[in-house]
């Protein structure tokens, strides 16, 4: 796999923030499967590829590694395009603290094509990200990403990365070509690479890119120590507590790609924030005092 990490210099001092914040990412996958880069048994007429899927995690909550055994959630992925069990398996990691959300992309109709994602917010407690989409029709192949690092070595997120990926064989299915007959691997063997492995060449099979839109910011300890959120998730009503004799002003709702959505003024140390209004998915309350301001993540479910 080779990776071209870019840094993008007129973003200028924005992003050299500590792991402090939580971010905000573009993600692309875009597909380098064609007749041309891989013209052995192209299957012209119905190549495409299965929704885009995966998490941001901790190093321990890692999966889809070369050598490794794929789970059922890999499996059902590679072999079918379906999302069920791997949507099962990341819910787990997160219940035990080991991910953070899930990350869903559409799928593509066509070999070439990008995939994009928008406005994915990442915690910096998980700042590892793995995906994978299946190649369709294929026994059990995919292009996947796993393990990768949205932070340097400072804990500061990179601006932008981009990795090449080749082939990968999940290991569940004994198929050979695209339209291969279902043949299970019993016991699965270890996901490899498939470059130059037939009908794969030694072209890379597709590219990921990750792209930082917004870093938000979080205040000092004293302040981040001083307000809490509850209930979150929400089903549309938080509320704020103040447990220092820091006074509350007023808060801002902001969508995870930074646009501010809703403000409120005036408020008490204790006030109630409505949002039922809005869509399901991740947001930011913003808090502002009389010592300054601090931004807390909200679900709302």
């Amino acid at each position: 796999m080779k990776k071209r990490i870019l840094f993008i210099g007129f973003l200028l001092g924005i992003f050299s923030i500590s792991n402090a914040q939580d971010a905000v990412y573009k993600i692309e996958f875009i597909s380098n499967w064609s007749s041309t880069t891989h013209p052995n048994d192209y299957p012209s007429g119905s190549a495409h590829w299965s929704p885009l899927i995966g998490t941001t995690h901790k190093d321990a909550g890692a999966f889809l590694e070369l050598g490794s055994i794929a789970t059922d959630g890999i499996e059902e992925v590679a072999e079918t395009g379906g999302t069920t069990k791997i949507t099962q398996e990341i819910n787990t990691l997160i219940s035990a603290g080991m991910a953070y959300e899930i990350i869903n992309g559409s799928d593509l109709d066509s070999g070439p094509g990008t995939i994009t994602v928008n406005d994915v917010g990442v915690d910096s407690d998980f700042p590892n990200i793995s995906l994978l989409t299946m190649i369709a029709p294929s026994p059990d192949w995919i292009a996947s990403i796993s393990n990768l690092k949205l932070t340097d070595a400072s804990d500061n997120w990179i601006p932008s990365i981009s990795v090449d990926v080749y082939a990968t064989d999940a290991g569940t299915d004994s198929g050979s070509t695209y339209t291969s007959n279902n043949s299970d691997t019993d016991p699965r063997v270890a996901i490899r690479s498939l470059q130059n492995v037939a009908p794969f060449s030694d072209q890379i099979i597709g590219t990921f890119t990750f792209t930082l839109q917004q870093v938000l910011a979080v205040s000092n300890s004293i302040l981040e120590n001083s307000f809490s959120i509850y209930p979150n998730p929400s089903n549309g009503t938080i509320t704020i507590k103040n447990s220092s004799t820091v006074l509350v002003e007023s808060a801002e709702v902001y969508t995870s790609n930074g646009r501010k959505i809703n403000a409120y003024n005036k408020l008490t140390d204790q006030r109630n924030i409505e949002l039922y209004r809005l869509p399901v998915g991740l947001y930011f309350l913003k808090i502002n005092s009389n010592k300054g301001s601090v931004m807390k993540k909200v679900v709302v479910q």
